[in-house]
């Protein structure tokens, strides 16, 4: 027999899965707003922050910032992703 506890547990596991699907998927759609020059580079280091081992992880947020520091607008938006402050808290931790 299901205990309260245990039905909250899934309920929250299955809550926390869509969130995390929710900001891959945005991660992935900030990638096709790049200009075309840098949209490969920065797809694949997205793919790092998302899937990559944790030593990839400050290689592919300082990549990311060197391949945006041009693109000041697409910068910021980079910047308020939910995959980009969690690599930020990541190594700060």
């Amino acid at each position: 027999m299901a205990t309260f506890f245990q039905a909250w547990r899934r309920r929250q596991a299955s809550s926390q899965a869509a969130e995390w699907d929710q900001e891959r998927t945005e991660a992935r759609a900030a990638v096709d707003d790049v200009p075309a020059a840098i949209r490969n580079d920065v797809r694949r280091v997205i793919e790092t922050l998302i899937d990559g081992p944790d030593e990839q992880v400050e290689a592919a947020l300082k990549e990311l910032w060197r391949l945006l520091e041009p693109y000041p607008d697409v910068d910021r938006r980079f910047a308020q992703l939910r995959i980009v402050d969690d690599a930020v808290e990541f190594l700060k931790s």
